[in-house]
């Protein structure tokens, strides 16, 4: 399915993570230096208003004491905090809203996606190192209220999106080009992996695999399918529906956003862009989400990214 789209930001360098921000605002993570932008660096997040594409600003960078920033993934938490998951740190920083950082989690071997469920746990991939020769990525929860890790998941070739649920657990397995599950039982136990669906290998692309992913309100799962130029879009049974094209050889990451939740955003690799489609279908409402809640207080953070600089 080919679908139109908006370009709503311009030279994020090697852009990955979208997520909904205050009042509609999309923040993403800007991973490596590129030269498309030299206004903008690795490391930097940034935020851009979809009712003024272009309108790009620069929140913070997570490089410091000497670490430099390489992150992948956001996700606002339930204390009101931004999480970032930074490669290059080997930890889950914390961010506030007045751009402090700090490291919340230490990980393994070096984080790239995360996932809040509604009871709060934190669920994250640690692919950082791996590759098919070097299988030794893993997946971690760490449960609301403990302070020590627990595996879910090892031995896995670059794990990379993941989305957690009350029902499942999924994740992508990039170098592999599976998706994996676990269901989710009462009292917290989790169910053996299964493989939930694996992507068509594009011929001819040496770099490519499942990348990041979000879900609709019908359970299908949009997947960012880096290297093969759309987003692979799965039923709740792992059946594939038709895809969406997208203007880039490798997304790698989206979210669902706009005021009914029916537009998604994707960022794309290879161009340093942030688009925007539109969707038949409405998007599960994220976990947190300053523009999903009702009773979440974020004043302050549209005041942090209203007063930053544009890039």
């Amino acid at each position: 399915m080919t679908a139109g789209w908006e370009l709503i930001a311009n030279g994020v360098s090697a852009p990955e993570g979208p997520a909904l921000g205050p009042e509609g605002w999309v923040l993403n993570v800007c991973s490596f230096t590129r030269d498309s932008n030299p206004a903008v660096v690795g490391g930097d997040i940034v935020a851009t208003h979809p009712d003024r594409p272009g309108d790009t600003r620069r929140l913070f960078n997570t490089s410091a004491d000497g670490v430099e920033g390489i992150p992948a993934a956001l996700a606002f938490g339930p204390d009101g905090a931004l999480y970032i998951t930074d490669e290059g740190h080997r930890a889950i920083l914390r961010a506030t809203d007045q751009g402090v950082q700090s490291v919340y989690l230490p990980s393994p071997n070096g984080p790239n996606d995360l996932s809040f469920d509604r009871e709060r746990n934190l669920w994250f991939t640690d692919p950082w190192g791996s590759s098919v020769h070097n299988a030794v990525g893993g997946v971690y929860v760490l449960r609301a209220g403990t302070t020590v890790l627990e595996e879910v998941a090892s031995g896995l070739a670059f794990p990379n999106g993941i989305v957690a649920t009350p029902q499942e657990v999924v994740y992508a397995e990039t170098r592999t080009g599976r998706l994996w599950r676990h269901r989710r039982f009462a009292g917290g136990r989790l169910g053996e992996a299964e493989v939930f669906a694996e992507l068509p290998h594009q011929a001819g692309v040496e770099t490519q695999g499942p990348d990041g992913m979000a879900r609709d309100i019908h359970g299908n799962l949009y997947v960012a399918h880096f290297g093969a130029a759309c987003i692979r879009v799965l039923a709740p049974d792992g059946t594939q529906l038709d895809p969406i094209a997208v203007p880039g050889r490798d997304p790698t990451n989206l979210c669902f956003g706009g005021p009914d939740l029916h537009t998604l955003f994707v960022t794309l690799d290879d161009t340093d862009q942030l688009i925007a489609l539109q969707s038949p279908h409405q998007g599960s409402a994220i976990q947190f989400c300053p523009s999903a809640s009702e009773t979440w207080v974020h004043e302050s953070w549209l005041e942090l990214i209203e007063k930053s600089p544009a890039v």
